[in-house]
């Protein structure tokens, strides 16, 4: 008797369920289910100040994304909020996507990047470089920057002189006292290209000693290619 009452529940209690919207897919438990999680990237980049979003890779593609948990290794370097992810401070530090029962796994590795900003006030001489840029065989998009350092030190951010963004002006500055030649041991520049959509940052195999002269003419620029 009590099965025949317990029968025309369940059978309700599924059309409820089904009702409020509950598919096929939702109510089979081997379809939620996640066998892998993966980032794209090992190592991905970001400035401080900046939010960014990182959405690993589930398997199989029917499993539900919001099964999947971030979490940060260092709040006071990322923070998570809603999935999305905030580079609070300058350092290292990593993002692990897991599912809910944390069996599953993937990591991937944060390194937030000081602000690419000029500071002229602390330096005495500089020099102009004029350099034709392509990114992966493209004109640089709208969102790349790019820039010049002399070892891991900020020396001048590029801008863009035409629409077509493809030349480039540099002023970069340095406090070294003879600039006059190109010097043995003088401070050799390079520069690199950060894209805050992909969250890498590639440097160009080009280099130039700081000689306190201009480099290339808006008629004549250098190259500058990031693969």
């Amino acid at each position: 008797m009590k099965y025949r009452l317990l029968k025309p529940i369940c059978l309700c209690l599924v059309a409820m369920l089904t009702g409020c919207g509950h598919n096929d897919t939702e109510l089979d438990p081997a379809a939620q289910q996640i066998i892998d999680i993966s980032f794209t990237n090992d190592t991905v980049y970001a400035m401080a100040g900046d939010a960014f979003t990182l959405t690993p890779q589930i398997y199989p593609e029917t499993a539900s994304s919001s099964s999947v948990y971030l979490r940060s290794g260092n709040a006071k370097v990322v923070d998570i909020t809603d999935k999305a992810i905030y580079a609070l401070g300058e350092g290292t530090t990593y993002v692990i996507a897991s599912s809910m029962d944390q069996t599953i796994a993937d990591t991937c590795v944060v390194v937030v990047i000081p602000r690419w900003v000029d500071d002229p006030y602390r330096y005495l001489n500089d020099m102009v470089v004029y350099a034709h840029i392509s990114h992966q065989g493209l004109v640089p998009k709208a969102w790349i920057k790019v820039a010049a350092f002399y070892g891991n030190e900020l020396r001048g951010t590029g801008e863009p002189m035409n629409t077509g963004r493809s030349l480039w002006r540099f002023r970069i500055w340095s406090n070294q006292s003879n600039v006059s030649t190109a010097q043995p041991g003088n401070e050799n520049i390079s520069f690199r290209l950060y894209d805050p959509q992909m969250l890498q940052i590639q440097t160009s195999s080009l280099t130039i000693p700081f000689d306190g002269q201009s480099h290339g003419t808006p008629v004549q620029p250098l190259e500058l290619t990031f693969k």
